[in-house]
């Protein structure tokens, strides 16, 4: 039979009370098999990563996390712990990201393999859906954006987003320097990243965003792009990834025609104008 024992501090002079509640009924508090601190309150997940030779290695430390049910109808929830074993993104888990996308953020995922806590990682801009509501699957290579790595694949399991990393990429050599590594918990993730959140609308001249110039969304943020000319001079188009997002035709007379599109992150897009717009502007 296992034992309980409480040891306290001989450095402390604090007392620490272990209370019950008011209640008439009984409950079992069972504790999880790892060895670490028990946190009271919303948990910020430990996260550390690292670069050597153009791959990033991320880890966690000991985990104890909720996941839903694997099958959507089910409200059920399944508590996990454990040290998930490290993740390595290679130098070709390139995401679809090319070197001028700048900056990538990165989410880093807990997945419950059957009862084991295993790492995975998807870059923001693919577009994944990662509010935690549904189920992924996982590759052991990720060339694509909408491809999550993993150590190994892992089909329709539950998952929760522990943290984020920013980092460079090179289309030839891979990954470089990190910017950024931040643990989180629950949707703070999502909130980070959404639009308007920490961000302001700037203005941007004719030479700053001359007609047909791919730019990129480095920001790690979705952006909203704004501009407008006098249609008599001609047509206008915003093009996002490729994509012919907005345009408007040349008409004779004094109208003025407005353009509006957002860029996901590490998106591409660009502009087409007969003649100077008469404003342009981007909420970043």
């Amino acid at each position: 039979m296992s034992s309980i024992a409480i040891t306290g501090n001989a450095s402390g002079a604090g007392v620490f009370t272990i209370a019950s509640p008011n209640s008439a009924s009984s409950y079992t508090l069972t504790l999880p098999t790892v060895t670490g601190t028990l946190s009271v309150g919303t948990q910020i997940q430990p996260i550390s990563a690292s670069v050597a030779t153009n791959a990033i290695t991320v880890s966690a430390s000991a985990l104890t996390l909720d996941f839903r049910s694997t099958t959507l109808t089910s409200g059920t929830v399944t508590t996990v712990s454990g040290t998930p074993a490290n993740l390595t993104i290679a130098a070709t888990d390139s995401f679809g990201l090319v070197t001028a996308y700048g900056n990538q953020r990165i989410a880093i995922l807990a997945i419950n393999n059957a009862g084991t806590i295993e790492l995975a990682a998807s870059a923001l801009y693919g577009g994944v859906s990662l509010d935690e509501t549904g189920v992924i699957t996982t590759a052991a290579t990720s060339t694509t954006a909408t491809a999550i790595k993993a150590a190994n694949v892992r089909t329709s399991v539950a998952y929760r987003v522990i943290g984020f990393i920013d980092a460079t990429f090179t289309t030839a050599t891979g990954w470089g320097s990190l910017v950024l590594v931040q643990g989180q918990g629950g949707e703070a993730l999502s909130a980070m990243s959404s639009v308007g959140y920490g961000q302001t609308w700037q203005t941007f001249t004719s030479a700053q965003r001359p007609a047909s110039t791919n730019f990129y969304n480095t920001t790690g943020k979705p952006i909203v792009v704004s501009f407008s000319q006098n249609s008599a001079a001609g047509s206008s188009t915003l093009t996002v990834n490729g994509i012919l997002v907005a345009s408007a035709a040349g008409v004779a007379g004094n109208v003025v025609s407005q353009l509006t599109g957002i860029v996901p992150p590490g998106g591409s897009y660009s502009i087409t104008w007969a003649n100077a717009f008469t404003a342009y502007a981007e909420l970043r």
